[in-house]
């Protein structure tokens, strides 16, 4: 039932040209085998090729190291380092999107000889008659033995999208935060001009315009006004995703040959037009009240019960959107959207009892050491025409300030989390020995262990131990499995223990038969600390589970083992890592030139120190946030925008009532400076509002983030950072307030 197979080598390499190194996967596999229907190979089908000693790279990749077609690039496959041809590059028309993908081909004879690899595969891609699927699928079983996998053609897609969900999860919780405070800002500019409509609809109702033609009305108004904001923002968010934010595989790259391919589906755009749509037809629709209270109005009503009543259940409401916000961090923290909507919803009913007492502070304080402007500032703070505008412009500012330090908090925490992982790792050796290439910051390229005994005989060196790293598929996660050398002081990092004790873990790795397993993969597989499980490995061994541990930064999951048992399970002692410890009083820099004599001009390996590699992990870990450090920027810049188009567009509405106070006396000077105080009472209750509530929601999100995604994440609360967040955004939106406040003072007093 087996109509062909294909053998497949894969090996991870490093590409190094006149303009710079790309790390890739290189690809062998026998040209005469594949099917007329494989883009990627298609150009390679010829018999001939399959003898030919050369690579076949993308486009993008020859360019990023310099090289063209029939010219030569150096590639690095552990130590080895060997020049090699490139054959031909290959566009988009050629292979489709796999253009964006850092790979390498060769034929498969040539791959095997340039990785030392002579009569081995990495994987065979079976085909198999359509009506022979299942028989042949059982026969593979049985001729694995267990000692093979046998998996779908797309597996790899499968591991991908495993490895992909912490982070695309961290991404989503903080994309619908930032959405969320978006939508927010869209609510609160529509409520700028609630004022306005208020009077078309009285105008409506006092022609004869049916309630119907009223809402119609607003409708259109809300519809005119969404498409075009939306369509604006669309714009906009695609100008900025092409020239600013760019696709990054992060993380991910070092296990997989992931491009940076851009891709924008309809679901994306919908959302966001919807989002749009929804907030214009909200902010549109709150003056419908109009429509029932005009023109009927109770003279009975008493306005301070009132007012007392609707204080009463603003704290009520407030106070229960707290508590469904506390029941989620405590109970269910990777709900953490759903949290922030309710602790959003907190916030704004909060708001106008909060903002109405700072008002009242300040009136207080200005009446024993205020000035004429600042008493101006006071009596229209304090009008009830301006009240609402007043608490429309409190909660952009409030809503800005929450968004950014809720989610600038929680992206600092997640970051000194991975930064004290990376510290741990790296300085458990003075030095690390290891391949070259950005594919190999995990250390799991193997390599020749020729070199151990002339680095032990070394005068500088104390010790040198063998690190053993590589993936390995468990289910549906492709692993992180390492194994320090048995000298390591701390092969276990202290700060990622998540349960069982560090002195007992250590002990039972030491003895043997014991792993320490990522949280997320025993959740997944119902594994308990000291409950026997089967490890798949080369040859599949059987561990008690000593402990449990974060992630360590790998998003699918770790194990660490002890080395004996690592070459008891894969059957190979070869190191992926020299650890060299120096002696007392040796400089680095003299043991580095030591070493590198030892290893010879022709090695591949480079040397790092503890802090050099400490640098490159943390660098690499912040390009693995970067999406999150976009967003975190994104809602950073909204928030001082949104801030202060809103105090802007107040001010300019505020000009017909400036004209009938100059009228009346008051100077430009005094005008402006009330404006200002006006700015800055408004803008500051508003920002130490949402710095408030902004801490707590840097909680939840920091919790979500421990819980959804594995990493390591320091669970603090950023005082300074809330309170530097809020004073940024006062300050920059008050100063450029200052400028339409200025000309708007300007204005020519009429009555």
């Amino acid at each position: 039932g087996v109509e062909g197979v294909l053998p497949v080598l894969e090996i991870q390499a490093n590409l190094r040209g006149p303009s710079g190194q790309q790390a890739v996967d290189l690809i062998g596999t026998d040209p005469r085998l594949v099917r007329e229907s494989s883009p990627f190979l298609r150009r390679f089908r010829n018999p001939h090729v399959a003898n030919q000693q050369a690579l076949a790279l993308p486009t993008p990749v020859a360019n990023a190291v310099g090289v063209q077609a029939l010219e030569s690039v150096e590639i690095q496959i552990g130590a080895r380092d060997t020049s090699v041809l490139v054959g031909t590059d290959l566009d988009s028309p050629e292979i489709g999107t796999l253009v964006h993908s850092p790979v390498a081909l060769a034929p498969l004879s040539y791959a095997q000889a340039l990785s030392g690899n002579q009569g081995r595969v990495s994987r065979l891609f079976v085909r198999a008659q359509p009506a022979m699927k299942r028989q042949v699928h059982t026969a593979l079983l049985r001729l694995a033995a267990g000692r093979l996998n046998v998996q779908p053609a797309d597996f790899d897609a499968s591991l991908f999208k495993v490895a992909a969900a912490p982070a695309n999860q961290g991404q989503g919780l903080f994309s619908g935060i930032s959405a969320l405070v978006g939508f927010m800002f869209a609510i609160n500019a529509m409520l700028l001009t609630g004022h306005l409509r208020r009077s078309l609809i009285r105008g409506l109702r006092v022609n004869g315009a049916t309630r119907s033609t009223v809402v119609k009305a607003l409708l259109l108004d809300a519809l005119i006004l969404g498409t075009i904001a939306s369509a604006l923002g669309l714009a906009l968010g695609d100008l900025l995703s092409l020239s600013v934010f760019r696709s990054d595989p992060g993380y991910l790259s070092l296990a997989f040959p992931v491009g940076s391919e851009r891709i924008i589906d309809w679901q994306s755009v919908a959302l966001a037009i919807g989002a749009g749509l929804l907030a214009a037809c909200v902010g549109v629709l709150s003056s419908l009240t109009e429509i029932v209270s005009w023109p009927i109005r109770s003279p009975l009503r008493n306005p301070k019960r009132s007012r007392a009543v609707r204080r009463m259940l603003l704290a009520t409401a407030g106070t229960a959107c707290l508590a469904v916000t506390t029941i989620i961090l405590l109970a269910s923290p990777q709900s953490a959207v759903l949290g922030s909507v309710t602790l959003v919803l907190a916030l704004l009913l909060f708001l106008p009892l909060l903002l109405e007492s700072m008002i009242a502070a300040f009136d207080h304080l200005q009446r024993r050491f205020g000035t004429g402007a600042s008493q101006t500032a006071a009596v229209e703070l304090r009008s009830p025409t301006t009240r609402s505008r007043s608490i429309a412009i409190a909660a952009t500012g409030a809503i800005a300030v929450f968004g950014s330090v809720s989610i600038q908090g929680a992206h600092s925490n997640l970051q000194h989390g991975l930064d004290r992982l990376v510290g741990q790792l790296s300085t458990t050796s003075d030095m690390w020995v290891l391949p070259a290439g950005e594919e190999n910051l995990l250390a799991t390229t193997p390599f020749n262990d020729s070199a151990y005994p002339v680095l032990r005989r070394l005068a500088g060196i104390a010790s040198v131990g063998r690190f053993r790293a590589s993936f390995l598929d468990y289910g549906d996660r492709k692993l992180w499995v390492l194994a320090p050398p048995s000298n390591a002081a701390r092969p276990i990092p202290p700060s990622q223990l998540v349960k069982g004790s560090l002195s007992i873990a250590l002990s039972r790795l030491h003895h043997g038969g014991w792993a320490v397993v990522s949280q997320a993969l025993a959740a997944e597989h119902d594994l308990h600390i000291g409950q026997r499980f089967t490890l798949p490995s080369p040859r599949p061994t059987t561990f008690r589970v000593a402990a449990l541990t974060t992630n360590l930064g790998w998003p699918p999951g770790a194990i660490i083992l002890n080395p004996a048992d690592y070459i008891r399970a894969w059957g190979a002692g070869g190191p992926t890592a020299y650890n060299i410890t120096l002696a007392p009083g040796t400089p680095f820099e003299q043991a580095r030139t030591e070493v590198r004599q030892a290893l010879g001009v022709s090695s591949a390996l480079v040397i790092q120190s503890a802090a050099e590699r400490d640098a490159l992990q943390r660098a690499a870990s912040r390009q693995g946030l970067s999406r999150l450090t976009e967003i975190a920027t994104l809602v950073l810049i909204a928030t001082v925008l949104a801030m202060s188009i809103a105090m802007g567009t107040m001010v300019w509405q505020r000009r017909p009532r400036l004209a009938r106070l100059k009228a009346q006396g008051f100077t430009r000077g005094i005008l402006w400076r009330a404006l200002l105080w006006e700015s800055v009472v408004l803008l500051g209750a508003g920002c130490l509002i949402g710095a408030i509530f902004g801490i707590y929601g840097q909680l939840l999100i920091s919790h979500a983030l421990a819980s959804v995604t594995g990493f390591p994440v320091i669970l603090a609360v950023g005082a300074l950072g809330a309170a530097a967040s809020s004073a940024l955004v006062s300050v920059v939106a008050v100063a450029i307030v200052a400028v339409p406040g200025h000309r708007a003072a300007s204005v020519k007093p009429y009555l």
